[in-house]
């Protein structure tokens, strides 16, 4: 995952600098991308919100990671990397633009997608490496959170929302698990493909579903612009920056500090409300999802050692 970190001469000239920069795109971004499906689907119908979306950036991530020298998968890789593009894409942003729609808040979504680290933590044990004591007191602290949210009574008439985000949480985990175990094209590339092919999948269920596209107002269209650019290509390459740069532990520190944003930024810019159940819920869940993420890189980092 190199094609698209800076060159060495730029990471040695102000590391801090980039690596501040990274961690905001990262956090602001990502977090309010929720935010930013609410806007989108104020126009868009969900299947033709997200296909928009990940046309843009897949023709623009793939031209640039052909422009930096990436090579083109072969058939294992592409067939491997769309199976994980449907899993992630789909199956997981496809669901939460689903709950979103049918009126779930997009800081009760990003509160619950924070739990995504610990599903990844417990689908470790299947290949021989089972959550440390640590790592499930976290995930008992973070399930605690969601249990809260699932028993708040602001959620009636939302609970197929709820249940489609939960969901959507097992399909990014599962694929994010898959992907470690199977022939993926190298670096960024990956990545291209997976959008090219959550796009066409986006594309058959819209034309399945019976869902139109119709002109867009000036908010939609920018929330659709915004998914696919800073949302998908910036928002993707400051995380693979960050990866080959500072600790696991900093790099993931997204997944806690994402519901936070989209919390926020509901709250002031969509006059979301933030009920008393959230208040609790959140807090839970964030510190569940840093112990577990905590915990992880720590392991790492001893099964590093010789």
């Amino acid at each position: 995952m190199t094609a698209l970190a800076p060159d060495t001469a730029t990471a040695r000239t102000s590391p801090g600098a980039l690596v501040v920069l990274a961690l905001g795109g990262v956090w602001v971004i990502w977090g309010s991308t929720y935010l930013a499906i609410r806007y989108g689907l104020e126009t868009f119908d969900p299947f033709v919100l997200q296909a928009t979306r990940f046309v843009i950036a897949a023709i623009l991530l793939g031209a640039w990671v052909r422009w930096r020298g990436a090579v083109w998968p072969t058939w294992r890789q592409a067939r491997n990397a769309s199976l994980i593009g449907v899993l992630l894409l789909i199956g997981g942003v496809g669901l939460v633009t689903l709950a979103e729609d049918r009126g779930l808040s997009s800081g009760v979504a990003a509160t619950i997608i924070a739990v995504q680290p610990m599903l990844a933590s417990v689908w470790g044990g299947f290949f021989g490496r089972w959550p440390h004591r640590v790592e499930w007191i976290g995930m008992t602290i973070g399930l605690m959170g969601v249990v809260v949210l699932g028993l708040s009574g602001s959620l009636d008439g939302t609970r197929l929302g709820f249940a489609l985000v939960l969901i959507a949480c097992v399909n990014w985990s599962v694929g994010s698990m898959i992907s470690r175990q199977i022939e993926m094209p190298p670096g960024a590339m990956a990545t291209v493909v997976e959008m090219a092919a959550a796009a066409c999948g986006f594309i058959l269920l819209a034309i399945v579903t019976g869902e139109e596209l119709v002109a867009p107002t000036w908010r939609s269209g920018i929330a659709a612009l915004y998914l696919a650019i800073l949302g998908s290509v910036i928002a993707f390459s400051c995380y693979v920056y960050l990866l080959a740069n500072v600790r696991p532990s900093l790099a993931l520190s997204y997944a806690y500090v994402n519901p936070i944003i989209a919390v926020i930024l509901g709250a002031l810019l969509y006059d979301e409300v933030v009920s008393g159940n959230l208040l609790i819920a959140l807090p839970l869940v964030v510190i569940g999802v840093a112990i577990v993420t905590r915990a992880q890189a720590a392991a790492a980092r001893s099964d590093a050692k010789p």
